[in-house]
């Protein structure tokens, strides 16, 4: 009994010792890498004054809790006023970054105003929440197509690189090479 009893204090240091693992610990780059949370088949609604404002499908989203970040695919989304949808729009891929109020919106990108009859197409542009502009970089074309309204008669589709955007005042500038057609009725 001794014997076994001792052979048995002889292995238990070598048991301790080779379960050295930590695994509620990640270094600092494991933070940055890995994301505080995954959610799939995501459906959002922001509700201000007890009324939905917006919502956001996804079908992934990935939330880092470190640089307050979240990163998702197959994204579409829609806004509303007083219970209309104002605008929709899907992007394949989106970057939010909440502390610089800034959407990422990458791949094959539509935005369409309804409240204002515009359609946004890209495969780059970046919203800034703050100041309410959505650009693109001077590389990445844009088409915007403005629909006819009663006032006007004619739609527009303009095409061109360099794009700015203004949600307030609804104008809108190109930098680079431009295209544009004119369509009328008459």
């Amino acid at each position: 009994m001794k014997k076994g009893f001792f052979s048995g204090l002889a292995i238990l240091p070598f048991l301790f010792v080779s379960c050295s693992l930590d695994y509620g610990t990640q270094n600092e780059q494991q933070k940055r890498i890995l994301p505080e949370m995954i959610l799939s088949d995501v459906n959002f609604a922001r509700i201000e004054k007890f009324e939905e404002t917006a919502t956001l499908q996804a079908a992934t989203l990935e939330i880092f809790k470190e640089d307050d970040t979240i990163y998702g695919n197959d994204v579409s989304f829609k806004s509303y006023d007083n219970k209309k949808v104002t605008a929709t729009g899907s992007s394949e891929f989106i970057k939010i970054d909440n502390r610089t109020s800034t959407y990422l919106l990458l791949g094959n990108t539509n935005i369409n105003s309804i409240k204002n009859g515009i359609t946004i197409n890209s495969e780059n542009l970046k919203w800034n929440d703050k100041t309410s502009q959505l650009t693109s970089d001077d590389t990445s074309v844009v088409t915007i197509h403005k629909l006819p309204d009663a006032k006007n008669n004619s739609s527009l589709t303009v095409t061109g690189s360099g794009f700015a955007f203004s949600a307030l005042s609804l104008n809108y500038v190109f930098n680079g090479k431009v295209n544009a057609t004119i369509e009328t009725k008459n």
